[in-house]
C-alpha cells in the first residue's frame, strides 16, 4: 500500500530556483558582476565601477543589468549596484530635460555614490550659456536627491587645439560648482580638471580659465575628503586655504599650470596633510627658481616626515634632484607604486640601484623620458613582488633591457614588461 503524497503549499509550489538563493549570496554574486566591491574607505578605480548610463543608452547590456530583469527580488538587489556611478557626458546629444526628470522621479539618487561630469568644449557646436546652464542645473537638481555622494569628478576640456572658450561659458561653469557644493558634505574623493580649457582670449597673454568656486566645493568637504585631484590653470588663495583645511587627505594631486607668485603654496599644502599615503607631483608648465626652491623643500620634507607611510609616488626627476630623490626613497620601505618622468636626465644615474635595494614591496613601476638609464650599476635587487613595469622613451632600456629581463627571470616570474612609444601606444609586451 503506497503512502498518500503530502500536498505542497501554495508557497512551496510557486517557489522558483532563483528565489531559493539567500539575499546575502545574491549580493556577493551581483558585486562580482558589477566588477568588484566598492569599499568606501578605499575607493575603487574608475574602471572598476561601470557607468549606469552605459546600460541605459547602449544596446549591449551588462551582466548585472540582465540579472536585474529576472524577477523583482533580483532587481531590488541589483539596481542599487547598477546606479553606483553616473557619468554625465554633456557634449552628447540627449533629451536632457526628460532624462533629469526621469532620474529624479525614479528615485535613483539614493543609490548613487559617484557623480562624473564631463564636457568637451567644441566651438563648432555653438554652445550657449543657456544650453550648457540648463544641463548643469539639471545635474545640480539631481545631486540634491543623492544623500551620500562619495565621489565628485568634473572635467572641462576642449576637443580642438584652440582651447579658448566663449566668454559667456566660464560664469556658467563657475555657478555650477558653486551650486553643487551644497551636495558635497559627504564627498571623500574630489576630481576637478579644467586645465584642458583656456579662458576667453581678450588679451594676448590672457589664457587662464578662472573658476573661483572651486574653493567653495573644497570647503564643503574638509572633514570627509580623502582624495584630492585638481588640475587647473589657476589656484586662488581661497582654494589653497580650503585645501590646507583638508587634514585627512591620504591621496593628492594638485597641478596648476602656473602657481603665479606663490609657488610656496605647494609646500604649505604638503605640511598640512599629515596622513599622505599616495602623492602625485606635477610641476607647472613653466618653472622658475622660486618653484625649484619649493620643490626642493618638498622633497626634503617628504623624506623626513612621510617616508614610512608613503605607498605611491608619482613625480618628475631631474639629474640635480637625484640625491634628494634617493634620500626620499631610502625612507620609503612600504612603497608599492613608483612612477618617474625624466626631466633633462641624460646620464645612467644610480637612482635605480637605490630603488631596487630599498623598496622590497614595490609592485608597479613606470619610467618615462630617461633615454640613457640601463640599470647597469644595480648590485642588489630585493623585488619579489614586482608585477608590472611600464617603459616609455627610455631608449637603452627598450633596446637593451637586460636589467628588467634579469629581474623577471631571477626574482619575479610573473613580471609584465610593457614598452610604449612616445605617443603612449604599447609596442611590445614581454
Amino acid at each position: 500500500m503506497t503512502r498518500p503524497r503530502k500536498r505542497k503549499s501554495r508557497q512551496q509550489s510557486t517557489a522558483r530556483p532563483n528565489h531559493k538563493l539567500p539575499p546575502e549570496l545574491l549580493t556577493e554574486i551581483f558585486e562580482y558582476l558589477r566588477g568588484g566591491i566598492l569599499i568606501l574607505d578605499e575607493p575603487a578605480l574608475e574602471s572598476e565601477v561601470p557607468n549606469a548610463f552605459d546600460d541605459l543608452f547602449s544596446r549591449e547590456k551588462s551582466d548585472l543589468f540582465r540579472v536585474s530583469m529576472v524577477c523583482s527580488v533580483w532587481r531590488k538587489i541589483a539596481v542599487s549596484r547598477i546606479w553606483q556611478k553616473v557619468k554625465f557626458q554633456l557634449d552628447v546629444e540627449r533629451e536632457w530635460d526628460e532624462l533629469f526628470k526621469w532620474l529624479i522621479e525614479g528615485g535613483y539618487g539614493i543609490y548613487v555614490r559617484q557623480i562624473y561630469v564631463e564636457y568637451d568644449y567644441d566651438p563648432k557646436r555653438n554652445e550657449t550659456a543657456n544650453s550648457l546652464g540648463g544641463k548643469l542645473e539639471g545635474i545640480v537638481e539631481f545631486c540634491k536627491t543623492v544623500p551620500s555622494m562619495h565621489t565628485l569628478a568634473v572635467r572641462f576640456i576642449s576637443t580642438t587645439l584652440d582651447h579658448y572658450i566663449n566668454e559667456d561659458l566660464p560664469p556658467v561653469m563657475d555657478g555650477f560648482l558653486l551650486n553643487i557644493a551644497q551636495s558635497c558634505g559627504s564627498v571623500r574623493c574630489v576630481k576637478i580638471h579644467t586645465s584642458g580649457l583656456r579662458g576667453p582670449k581678450r588679451e594676448k597673454n590672457n589664457d587662464t580659465l578662472y573658476l573661483p568656486s572651486v574653493s567653495k566645493v573644497i570647503s564643503m568637504m574638509t572633514d570627509t575628503v580623502r582624495e584630492i585631484d585638481l588640475m587647473m590653470h589657476v589656484v586662488n588663495q581661497e582654494t589653497v586655504e580650503a585645501l590646507c583645511d583638508c587634514k585627512r587627505v591620504e591621496r593628492a594631486l594638485v597641478h596648476c599650470c602656473s602657481w603665479s607668485d606663490s609657488p610656496g603654496d605647494f609646500f604649505a599644502l604638503l605640511k598640512s596633510w599629515k596622513h599622505l599615503r599616495k602623492l602625485q607631483i606635477e610641476p607647472p608648465h613653466n618653472t622658475d627658481s622660486s618653484w625649484e626652491d619649493a620643490y626642493t623643500k618638498s622633497l626634503q620634507y617628504l623624506s623626513e616626515n612621510y617616508g614610512e607611510q608613503l605607498e605611491e609616488l608619482w613625480m618628475p626627476l631631474r639629474e640635480e634632484d637625484q640625491k634628494l630623490f634617493c634620500d626620499l626613497v631610502e625612507h620609503t620601505p612600504n612603497l608599492k607604486v613608483l612612477a618617474l618622468e625624466g626631466r633633462e636626465f641624460y646620464n645612467d644615474g644610480h637612482f635605480l640601484s637605490v630603488v631596487a635595494r630599498t623598496t622590497p614591496n614595490l609592485n608597479y613601476m613606470h619610467l618615462s623620458d630617461f633615454p640613457s638609464i640601463s640599470g647597469g650599476d644595480v648590485r642588489v635587487v630585493n623585488w619579489d613582488q614586482l608585477l608590472d613595469v611600464n617603459i616609455m622613451c627610455c631608449e637603452v632600456l627598450e633596446n637593451k633591457s637586460k636589467f628588467f629581463d634579469h629581474v623577471k627571470d631571477t626574482y619575479c616570474p610573473h613580471l609584465n614588461i610593457h614598452i610604449y612609444d612616445k605617443h603612449g601606444k604599447e609596442v611590445e609586451t614581454r
